[in-house]
């Protein structure tokens, strides 16, 4: 597995839909992210056919860097495919002199939770009601973040 910059916005669009159903972005912001400067898609890719398996969408600001979404492909779930992209992550933004990693997630996202806690990340607050879960419904949505080396 190899993990690289990613452009094909039809294949991530794919693979979001089959990870994150009804909340998956369309093909359409995947190719607009792809050309902002702001933004990296990074990809895990298997040898040799060169087939998505996870994707990280990765924003940049002045002095942190930002996770907005990790995917990964059902079939390979709990293979530490997620764990490979946040220490890429992690890797890049010590390189580019960022001060942190910030992030959200789900409240009810146990397993995400544990998973950026075994990674440095730190509960830092909640934002109440952040995502939708059905009609009329909202789930909170937990701040974490992660010192990087300077």
């Amino acid at each position: 597995m190899i993990i690289e910059n990613v452009s094909d916005s039809e294949a991530l669009a794919a693979l979001d839909a089959c990870a994150r159903g009804e909340q998956a972005w369309s093909a359409a912001r995947f190719e607009t992210l792809g050309h902002d400067e702001r933004y990296r898609l990074i990809g895990l890719l298997a040898l040799p056919t060169r087939q998505l398996m996870a994707f990280a969408v990765i924003a940049f600001g002045p002095f942190d860097l930002e996770l907005e979404m990790i995917a990964v492909d059902p079939q390979h779930r709990r293979s530490g495919l997620a764990g490979r992209l946040i220490e890429a992550m992690i890797d890049e933004g010590s390189g580019r002199g960022m001060e942190r990693v910030l992030l959200e997630v789900r409240a009810s996202n146990e397993a995400a939770r544990a998973l950026y806690a075994r990674h440095g990340f730190a509960e830092d607050g909640c934002r109440a009601g952040y995502y939708p879960i059905s009609p009329g419904r909202r789930e909170d949505a937990i701040l974490m973040s992660r010192p990087l080396a300077c």
